[in-house]
């Protein structure tokens, strides 16, 4: 049986570059950087050193940007450490974020994770496969004071052998150019990992002048659906970055395999599989097959109510209908099992008519005998 399923859903998916960063951002208040102003974020260095205040951002509107401003106490000088989000060891995640330094060039600005197992063990992997319990993707000064630039990396899933960073991987000016001569290093996950964190942070800096900001933390699983270089840039941008999906007007599709939501094993001869609930004001299914009005055509072969409690005796079931057994392994098509409710139902017609057709003649019957 061939269905074919129409989801009128009152919640849109746009499947096109719609992937949520796994971090809470925009998340960000103005006031000072903790609980209640940066829920899922925890400072580096002191509350003095961290505050929240509106800015313009990388694209010249005003947002709330974390601040870091040296106060000379110690090593680290502000910035930030994410709450732990869940992950698949054996996919690839992409990390990025904004930063632009005032001031002057001492310090470093430094960006990078904590990969940790079921047990919050670290198990970032540098690529010859050693862990790492203290990974940076990047260490350095930005190029240029009171500019904003894009720092991306990755760390790729714990099969990954080619050992080299991800084409990406880099910092990004606003106008789109990637800057040469940038040391910066992606990592792999453990096939253990579970939880990834992003870090950053400015260290080292004594000018109490100085000014570290931050913007637009994020950390998205790459699968085709993520933003491309292009749209973190400028988020207007249309998206010339690879993708498995294709654009026809306001239409998206796949041609080329299978789907799967919140799962990896699809089903052999299905093309979409879905790991959770599927909220839709209305599902319309086709089927090819006959519905059962055949039911009343003059040759069915309506089975007697005593081979109905016969097979019921002997199965558990009533025929053509599956067992509790088999829907458990197998779940059940929807369409094909609307029209086999409907054969009962269409059945239990007939032997309600005939019921009140013999109730009838035993009435007739029964007021003939009296006279």
């Amino acid at each position: 049986m061939k269905l074919r399923t129409l989801f009128l859903t009152v919640l849109t998916l746009n499947f096109a570059y719609s992937q949520n960063n796994l971090l809470n951002f925009p998340g960000w208040n103005v006031g000072p950087a903790g609980a209640g102003y940066t829920n899922g974020y925890s400072i580096s260095g002191s509350s003095a050193e961290n505050a929240l205040e509106n800015g313009l951002n990388p694209y010249g509107d005003t947002s709330v940007l974390w601040k870091a401003t040296p106060d000379n106490s110690g090593v680290t000088n502000g910035g930030f450490y994410t709450n732990s989000v869940s992950i698949v060891a054996n996919k690839t995640y992409r990390f990025s974020i904004w930063l632009k330094k005032t001031g002057t060039q001492t310090g470093k600005s430094y960006f990078g994770l904590h990969a940790r197992d079921a047990s919050s063990v670290k198990t970032t992997l540098n690529f010859d496969g050693s862990t790492n319990n203290n990974p940076y993707f990047w260490s350095d000064d930005l190029q240029t004071l009171d500019e904003w630039y894009l720092v991306v990396a990755f760390i790729h899933g714990d099969g990954y052998a080619a050992n080299v960073n991800h084409p990406d991987t880099g910092i990004y000016a606003t106008d789109g150019s990637k800057l040469s001569g940038v040391s910066i290093t992606d990592f792999k996950l453990s096939a253990n990992s579970v939880n990834l964190q992003l870090r950053a942070y400015l260290n080292y800096d004594t000018v109490l002048t100085d000014n570290q900001f931050f913007y637009a933390p994020a950390i998205h699983e790459v699968n085709g659906q993520e933003p491309s270089i292009a749209q973190l840039i400028d988020p207007n941008a249309s998206n010339s970055g690879s993708t498995v999906w294709n654009a026809n007007g306001g239409d998206i599709n796949y041609v080329s395999g299978n789907v799967g939501i919140g799962t990896t094993s699809i089903p052999v001869a299905y093309a979409l599989a879905v790991d959770g609930k599927i909220l839709s004001e209305e599902v319309r299914v086709q089927i090819s097959d006959s519905w059962p009005d055949y039911v009343f055509d003059k040759d069915y072969n309506l089975p007697s109510l005593s081979e109905i409690q016969k097979y019921i005796l002997e199965n558990g079931h009533l025929p053509n209908l599956p067992s509790a057994k088999e829907v458990e392994q197998k779940g059940i098509e929807v369409g094909n099992m609307n029209k086999l409710l409907l054969e009962k139902i269409e059945e239990l017609t007939l032997y309600i008519i005939n019921q009140e057709k013999r109730i009838k003649e035993l009435e007739l019957k029964s007021l003939q005998s009296k006279k």
